[in-house]
């Protein structure tokens, strides 16, 4: 492992989302490497203070300008590490180096490497911090670890197999993996793996308000993105376009469970009663046998 390929790994390596094989080539790279184990120390700290942060939040929320500034702050920390990992190669390697700033520009852009780094992601068996829950439950549980409500779809027929906090390249997420019924195939185990990013301030470029769905392929993987609000999903999973375009179909983006349309009585018609005439007394007829001595003329 070299410089260029620990890059994208320092955030899962320091969020425990690695497994051991990788952990041990990123811990063999920095062993020897002073300048990757100074950024990985560096990281850690910033990550460290931020969590800090994030539970003092509960008592006093920091103000919106605060985190834009902190938001701010670790992408251009992000770009100065770059550059500076660059610049320590010297003049020996300025030919690699230049290849590498080539690279650089005709890289993927930043909507490409989100949607490549949720496929990346949904690949890896992530450990969960909830598991069988409810999707009330979760929402709860996102609620209270990030700064923004977390609505969850429903997807009919499908249960919440585990949920963690995560992240895509710079951006905090929310991950839920949904499990879908088996399929028609023997032996077919079909999942979901949802992102859902915070962006308030729309810096993820090219992603449409639902029911609008933009749709890739990653590494064999489909991956539906929309937006909603001042999030943005990321679907991923193992079905091809088509298949994963139907469940779209059925999935309710709001979370709200259908329910069932109220039952209509049909009116009972009374008929109007009819007033009943006065009495006239002339009109009664008392029976012979109840007429008394003194009624007998």
């Amino acid at each position: 492992m070299n410089c260029i390929e620990l890059d994208p790994l320092i955030y899962p390596y320091l969020d425990g989302e690695l497994d051991e094989a990788e952990r041990g080539h990123i811990e063999t790279h920095a062993a020897g490497c002073a300048g990757c184990r100074a950024r990985l120390s560096r990281e850690a700290a910033f990550q460290g203070a931020l969590r800090r942060s994030a539970q003092m939040r509960t008592r006093a929320p920091a103000p919106e300008a605060l985190r834009a500034m902190l938001r701010a702050g670790i992408r251009r920390e992000h770009r100065r590490v770059q550059m500076l990992s660059w610049a320590r190669w010297g003049t020996v390697a300025f030919v690699a180096a230049a290849a590498g700033i080539v690279y650089l520009e005709e890289r993927p852009g930043h909507r490409e490497q989100i949607v490549e780094d949720a496929a990346l992601r949904y690949q890896r068996p992530l450990p969960f911090e909830l598991t069988q829950a409810s999707r009330a439950d979760v929402e709860r549980f996102f609620g209270d670890n990030m700064r923004l409500p977390v609505p969850l779809p429903h997807v009919p027929g499908a249960t919440i197999a585990g949920a963690r906090l995560s992240n895509l390249r710079e951006h905090d997420a929310a991950y839920v993996v949904y499990q879908m019924a088996p399929g028609q195939r023997a032996g077919e185990d079909r999942r979901l793996g949802l992102f859902v990013l915070q962006d308030p301030d729309r810096e993820i470029p090219s992603v449409a308000s639902w029911p609008q769905v933009g749709m890739h392929s990653v590494h064999g993987f489909s991956v539906a993105s929309w937006r909603s609000g001042g999030l943005v999903y990321e679907l991923v999973s193992d079905m091809d376009e088509a298949d994963l375009r139907q469940t779209l179909r059925e999935i309710d983006p709001t979370g709200r469970t259908p329910s069932p349309p109220p039952e209509v009585v049909a009116p009972v018609r009374q008929r109007p009663m009819l007033p009943i005439p006065p009495q006239n007394p002339a009109l009664q007829l008392i029976p012979v046998g109840f007429q008394g001595p003194g009624l007998q003329n």
